[in-house]
């Protein structure tokens, strides 16, 4: 395969057609059709259905979108990498970040991101758990921040930051003073939380189960728009990382007490497969996240312990 016929043939797989291809890339169509014939000829198998409307993308040619796009990615960060240096990175790096952290984090990342490295192009993005998750496991991303990471195979994983859990609701007493709350006695609050497997989930249930006291939850929501409503209408409360609602939080709107006896913690990690190769522009970003890591937990904007000392 040739990285000029993976080009071509994703550009035709995005437009579905081969002659609105040609016009893009500037090449004869009869050439452009060439080009995917002895690409298919290699692979001995048929990329594309042709129909009078254009063409489709057969199960093979499905499965060769999503490696081509990998593929050429990579070749655009290794000639990125060579040029550059740690002064001056240069490149994509694609991060996923877990839901919980992004409303504190993904601001200051971006503004710093794009102030100290100008030639890096931060692609960010947000998700639960169990999501952000697949997308590292699937190569969609160079590397996540995200929790309890230990269980996943064939990954480098990085502990960064320690959190405990709270539980957040309207009119929970903390105008009279309550700052905590025992996990015993979570059972008189109805709950809402993230459907099995989700990390948290898993993590408020595994808790219970060691200390046989049951929880009462009453709502499964897998976004975190949907945690955030039912929280912020009073209809359920959730236990979560408090700074997820740090802004509800700081207009007086919520209340959030932090469960003990025992506590609920959990590590958040840098995460990356094994595989996956280790660019300038991918060092730079991850001592930048470290070091913000490290500020908002100075600053009280994450509730919890940097695990490594930003140099």
């Amino acid at each position: 395969m040739k990285l000029n016929q993976l080009k071509y043939f994703l550009r035709i797989a995005e437009l579905g057609s081969v002659s609105a291809a040609a016009r893009e890339l500037f090449i004869a169509q009869p050439a452009l059709s060439n080009q995917v014939s002895a690409l298919e000829k290699e692979l001995e198998i048929e990329l594309f259905t042709r129909t009078v409307k254009g063409v489709q993308l057969t199960p093979a040619g499905e499965k060769l979108v999503h490696h081509a796009g990998l593929i050429l990615r990579q070749v655009e960060n290794a000639r990125a990498d060579v040029i550059s240096d740690a002064v001056s990175p240069r490149g994509e790096v694609r991060l996923v970040i877990d839901a919980s952290k992004a409303y504190s984090l993904l601001p200051l990342l971006v503004t710093e991101a794009a102030r100290r490295f100008p030639e890096v192009q931060l692609n960010v993005s947000d998700a639960m758990s169990l999501v952000a998750a697949q997308h590292i496991a699937d190569g969609k991303v160079d590397f996540g921040l995200i929790p309890n990471a230990a269980d996943l195979s064939a990954v480098e994983v990085l502990p960064v930051y320690r959190e405990s859990l709270y539980l957040v609701g309207k009119n929970l007493g903390a105008e009279s003073g309550q700052q905590t709350i025992t996990f015993e006695e979570l059972a008189d609050y109805p709950l809402v939380a993230p459907a099995r497997p989700h990390n948290i989930r898993m993590h408020i249930e595994q808790t219970a189960l060691e200390t046989r006291r049951p929880l009462d939850i009453q709502y499964e929501q897998n976004t975190g728009l949907g945690l955030r409503c039912l929280i912020n209408n009073g209809i359920a409360n959730a236990i979560i990382p408090r700074d997820v609602m740090h802004a509800e939080l700081q207009r007086g709107e919520l209340d959030a007490l932090k469960v003990i006896q025992p506590s609920i913690d959990r590590i958040h990690s840098l995460v990356r497969l094994k595989d996956r190769p280790v660019t300038t522009a991918y060092r730079a970003l991850e001592g930048l996240i470290i070091e913000l890591i490290g500020t908002l937990c100075e600053q009280n904007l994450l509730d919890g312990e940097a695990l490594i000392q930003s140099e």
